[in-house]
């Protein structure tokens, strides 16, 4: 008997053209589809991928280009999670202390001697944080340690019942002054305000009323609508300390009730956003994290950690019927303020030595349309540079801070190249963006900010890299191109802050970004005081402790941090014979 004829073929069913015309029967099944394996952090070009993708959405965000190409509509650029961040980091981790033995033991006995838990917060995420990112013999540098011995001495002699906050007294023709605006300069869709302009401003007559009761999301949106449009004004109010410290002091006033009470609303994922902010501004980096910590979940049940699953995972979620023009908009949105919480994260590790919360392939969220509506306005430029150039940074960020998890061989060839290779990507991201030239062109204080944010975000991760390299970090004698940097980027914040009105810079900026450029130029100026241009550099460091020390003025909670910095100005200025 003829035995039919049989192919390999893949299409049993249905038919390919050839089986039919050959009247063969397929003897085969489909072969079984093999399941594509994720490349893990650790390979070696994952990061070159991802900073491609961006430069893709660069390219066709490109600022000066009107984009009406009806196949481009939709901008965004995928993006896997799994891909970018970790899903083996422990959330339990502690980052490893950069100091030597004798120096960790010395910060202990240091912190030891601080017996309020509140100070004592603050002086490790604001300070040893700071100085644990400079070099590990920091603390083995004498005139260093004295400096910190008196600071502490000075702290223990604080006041440890922290004083009853100041009134709030703003005339209600003020504060509506500022509501409006905050309403007139923040336009941009993304982080929009849930709250109607005219119910804020009618909450100063109704917060007075005796037959009203506002909840505590409400409030602290309202009260942090007043604080950052009153740093923002450039109009002379008198004692600009007290009143930071009386609406930060009502937001923490305000934050236990709300935290027990957030739910998964849009009102309370904004003002999380914006209680960061105060809580920053407060010293109280723990209060911060812990908000954020308590904000995730808010996002993820809104959906802003899968924006885009059903276009990584379509067997996951069925798509939205019928994408509409206000649906894609609010989908960029939501792409828009989750990559920006994923920043705030590699913010925490970075600065405050805080452990990852966000795992990897938990979550698939595309790079969005910076322009969130897809039409280009010269007002939102600033802001669309922001997020292109700032993303890019993120992601080296949090690409340095996974390698670190590791625990990593630094005394390894492999280690040093990939530390080169994360500084030229800064390098490579600022001169794609120039922000000094940027800031040279701004016009109002909110696109300075973005500008700044930049370029200070850039010192400040150029001077850690660097000093991750055992070559550099283990030096009595930081490198010539760390105190460089460390000097541009005090410089040209003092710049900024003679040229502006100093109060509208708060504290926070020195917090965030120039507390490690600081203590960089003290241990260079008390390690190597023999150069010829020290005096330039005492005189640098004087104007911010000076700078502090005004900031300070009224506000309880800054006074740890100021003793710092004072004494160590101090020990600077001892070197000159002052």
């Amino acid at each position: 008997m003829t035995q039919p004829l049989s192919i390999r073929c893949n299409r049993a069913d249905p038919r390919c053209d050839k089986c039919a015309a050959a009247g063969a029967q397929c003897a085969y099944l489909p072969r079984k589809q093999r399941t594509i394996r994720r490349r893990a952090l650790h390979d070696r070009d994952i990061l070159q991928e991802i900073l491609r993708r961006l430069e893709r959405l660069e390219d066709h965000c490109r600022l000066s280009q009107n984009v009406t190409d009806e196949v481009e509509s939709h901008r965004s650029i995928s993006v896997d999670s799994e891909t970018i961040s970790s899903s083996e980091s422990s959330a339990t981790d502690s980052p490893q202390s950069a100091q030597s033995p004798t120096g960790q033991a010395i910060v202990q006995g240091l912190l030891a001697r601080v017996k309020d838990d509140r100070i004592r917060s603050r002086l490790q995420s604001h300070v040893f944080c700071a100085i644990d990112k400079v070099g590990s013999h920091f603390f083995e540098n004498h005139r260093c340690m004295r400096a910190m011995d008196a600071a502490i001495a000075g702290i223990e002699q604080l006041e440890t019942t922290p004083p009853d906050p100041s009134p709030l007294c703003i005339p209600k023709e003020t504060a509506k002054k500022w509501i409006n605006q905050y309403f007139n300069n923040y336009q941009f869709e993304g982080f929009r305000i849930p709250l109607e302009r005219d119910f804020v401003l009618a909450m100063p007559d109704l917060i007075d009323s005796p037959h009203v009761q506002l909840d505590a999301t409400s409030q602290i949106i309202y009260y942090n609508v007043l604080f950052q449009s009153f740093m923002l004004d450039s109009e002379e109010v008198e004692g600009r300390g007290r009143t930071v410290q009386a609406l930060c002091g009502k937001c923490l006033k305000l934050s236990e009730e709300w935290l027990g009470h957030m739910q998964n609303t849009t009102a309370d994922l904004f003002a999380a956003f914006m209680m960061m902010s105060v809580t920053l501004e407060s010293c109280d980096s723990d209060l911060s994290w812990k908000i954020f910590k308590a904000a995730c979940p808010v996002a993820r049940a809104l959906g802003y950690f899968s924006v885009d699953e059903d276009r990584h995972y379509p067997h996951r979620k069925p798509p939205l019927a019928g994408d509409s023009q206000h649906e894609e908009i609010e989908r960029n949105r939501m792409r828009f303020e989750f990559w920006h919480i994923l920043r705030t994260e590699s913010h925490f590790r970075l600065s405050f030595g805080k452990p990852p919360i966000i795992a990897g392939g938990s979550w698939a969220v595309n790079f969005p349309d910076p322009t969130i509506t897809g039409v280009d306005h010269e007002s939102t430029r600033f802001i669309q540079i922001h997020f292109l150039a700032s993303m890019r940074l993120t992601i080296v960020t949090m690409r340095y801070l996974d390698i670190m998890a590791t625990n990593p061989d630094p005394h390894t060839a492999d280690y040093n190249d990939t530390m080169d290779g994360l500084v030229a990507e800064v390098q490579k991201i600022m001169s794609d963006w120039n922000p000094e030239e940027l800031l040279s062109s701004t016009t109002n204080r909110i696109d300075t900010w973005f500008c700044v944010d930049i370029l200070f975000s850039s010192y400040k991760m150029l001077i850690v890299f660097y000093q991750s390299k055992p070559s550099h970090r283990d030096s009595h004698r930081l490198p010539y191109h760390t105190v460089d940097i460390a000097r541009k980027s005090l410089l040209m914040s003092r710049s900024l802050m003679e040229t502006t009105p100093r109060p509208y810079w708060g504290i926070s900026l020195v917090l965030l970004h120039q507390s490690i450029p600081l203590y960089v130029l003290c241990y260079d100026i008390l390690g190597c005081y023999d150069r010829e241009d020290v005096a330039a550099d005492v005189a640098l460091i004087t104007w911010f402790d000076d700078y502090v020390e005004v900031a300070s003025k009224d506000r309880a909670e800054l006074k740890a941090i100021s003793l710092v910095v004072r004494e160590m100005t101090r020990a600077c200025q001892e070197v000159l014979g002052h």
